[in-house]
């Protein structure tokens, strides 16, 4: 199979860790952006977006969340008792809920909108000082009811903390003014998560690669990921 992306790790990191520890084998694409405008353009990619999942016959898997999906349950990491696999899934959606406004913000014209200066920093404001520690706390919550560290409560980690972990490293990582690089001090079971994330051996190994490498040191999310 073949995943499609940019070369930062925007929406796919997730996808990239999770197959990683998952031990499922994938072509990790890197397209620039005149390729991308290609495939767009012929209407080879489904929703005009990346990242995309080539799966070999002729089909292609878009949206982010779906791909993630589909690579943790080839991977192992999916629960397949539907109840425990929807509780995973409704953690998982919380992310979205989490960084709509960080999205909404940075990318103001992909909702029909544009935001001035002084408006998004009255945004970063609220983002920081009301919206976000909400969030954070709803997390704190969840992970001081788990008894494996992890956010679904599940043995090995989900979905929810494939999509969280990367997310949350690059919230406090620089890439969004306004927000508090010190954001998550207050939540220790949040920092305890990234830590026992990026300790997994398969996450090491992987960013000790070139590609991987890269990718930890990039800042960047795409404006044109899904």
């Amino acid at each position: 199979m073949k995943l499609i992306y940019f070369d930062i790790p925007g929406k796919a990191e997730a996808i990239r860790l999770c197959a990683a520890v998952g031990g499922v084998q994938l072509d990790d694409v890197r397209t620039s952006r005149e390729k991308f405008h290609e495939m767009r353009d012929s209407g080879e990619l489904p929703f005009g977006q990346v990242p995309a999942l080539d799966v070999g016959d002729g089909r292609i898997l878009a949206q982010s969340s779906a791909i993630l999906r589909y690579v943790a349950t080839l991977g192992g990491l999916h629960p397949t008792d539907p109840l425990e696999a929807a509780h995973v899934d409704a953690v998982a959606a919380a992310e979205e809920d989490f960084f709509a406004g960080i999205s909404v913000s940075r990318y103001g014209a992909r909702f029909g909108f544009e935001m001035s200066d002084e408006y998004r920093a009255q945004v970063r404001k609220a983002l920081n000082d009301e919206v976000l520690p909400r969030h954070l706390s709803a997390l704190q919550k969840k992970l001081e009811a788990s008894k494996t560290g992890w956010l679904a409560g599940t043995e090995k980690p989900s979905i929810a903390d494939f999509v969280f972990s990367p997310r949350l490293r690059w919230l406090v990582g620089g890439a969004n003014d306004g927000i508090d690089p010190g954001l998550l001090e207050g939540y220790p079971a949040v920092t305890a998560l990234l830590e026992k994330f990026y300790a997994l051996p398969e996450v090491v190994k992987w960013y000790e690669q070139p590609d991987g490498e890269e990718l930890r040191a990039e800042e960047m999310h795409s404006p044109k990921g899904n």
